[in-house]
Formats: C-alpha cells, structure tokens, sequence
C-alpha cells in the first residue's frame, strides 16, 4: 500500500521540488512522513526519485463531450414534491401515516411513482399518488419520491425529511393516588 502511495504522489511531489531533496520519516506508530527538510529530532533517508518522462497529448485529439452529460431539451414535468407530510414536519403517535405527492402534469403513459423511506423502496405504483406507511420507527427519516421511466430510470425527483414521535409507553395515570 505504501509503494503504491509512492507510486501516485512522488512523481507529483517530485516535480514541485525538482531541485531540492525529500526526505521520509516513519513515527514510532508506523505513520510515513515525507518532507522537503531533514527533520532534526527523528532518524529520516533521502528519496531517490525516478526522473519524470514527460508525455505531450496528440495534437488534433480532444475528447468528445458525454451524450448523457447533456440535459433533456425540455423537462417532462414542471413541479414534483411531497405535500404531506411537510418538510421538516413531526409526525406525532401514529403507528402509520399518509404521504401525499404532487406533481404537474399528471403522471405520464410509462412512468412510475416511487417513493424511499431512507433510501429503501416503501412502495410504487403508476398512478396512485399516496402511500401509506407502517409501523415508521421514531426518529429522524428522508422520504424522497422519484418518477422513473420504464427502465427505472429516474426523470425528476423531491425530498422531505420527517420526524417520527411514538409513544412506546403510556403509564397508567390516577387522578386520586392511594394514600401511602
């Protein structure tokens, strides 16, 4: 690993100090050191390096632009986003919950909704714009939705993060506690 570390920046280093010296230093935890100074307090060796074999680039050669670097000539859809639950909202002591989409225009021939709870696929479908989820742990989650082609490719997509608050526990409570 560490040749392969002098492999990639000595050549770099060595053409920022093409005139001057460099030196390794190893600590007492193994850490590798290299410096342009021979350090004072600690046993260090001089680097030979290699001399550098500049490369010119054919002439007349330029790389052609990416085709999926370029964007669509027009957009599908003008507004996608996640209504309910609100960004950054807190959804209270339910065990399961709705979440509303809204997009313009209406879903198109071919496309899906999908919607992830972190990451993950909670449910899909070409379109039903709500979904409902179960049993959402407590705590803070991103929910995002996505309108993909047939090739699950994905055409536009919105983010919400929520905040889930469960009540686990309920005590009993008394209004007239026993004398003790």
């Amino acid at each position: 690993m560490v040749r392969s570390f002098l492999a990639v920046i000595l050549p770099l280093v060595s053409m920022e100090f093409a005139f001057g010296a460099i030196y390794k230093t190893v600590d007492k935890d193994g850490n590798v050191t290299f410096t342009d100074s021979r350090p004072a307090d600690q046993p260090s060796e001089e680097v030979k390096l290699r001399p550098i074999t500049p490369i010119s680039p054919v002439p007349g050669s330029e790389p052609e632009p990416l085709k999926s670097a370029q964007k669509p000539s027009r957009e599908l859809y003008s507004s996608l986003e996640i209504i309910e639950p609100a960004d950054d909202a807190t959804v209270r002591t339910q065990e399961n919950f709705m979440v509303k989409i809204a997009t313009a225009p209406k879903i198109l021939a071919g496309h899906k909704v999908r919607l992830l709870l972190n990451g993950q696929v909670v449910g899909e479908s070409r379109r039903k714009l709500t979904f409902e989820l179960k049993n959402v742990d407590r705590g803070t989650h991103n929910l995002t939705v996505e309108i993909i082609d047939n090739q699950a490719n994905v055409i536009k997509s919105s983010s919400n993060t929520i905040h889930v608050h469960r009540t686990i526990y309920t005590p009993a409570v008394s209004i007239n506690p026993p004398a003790s």
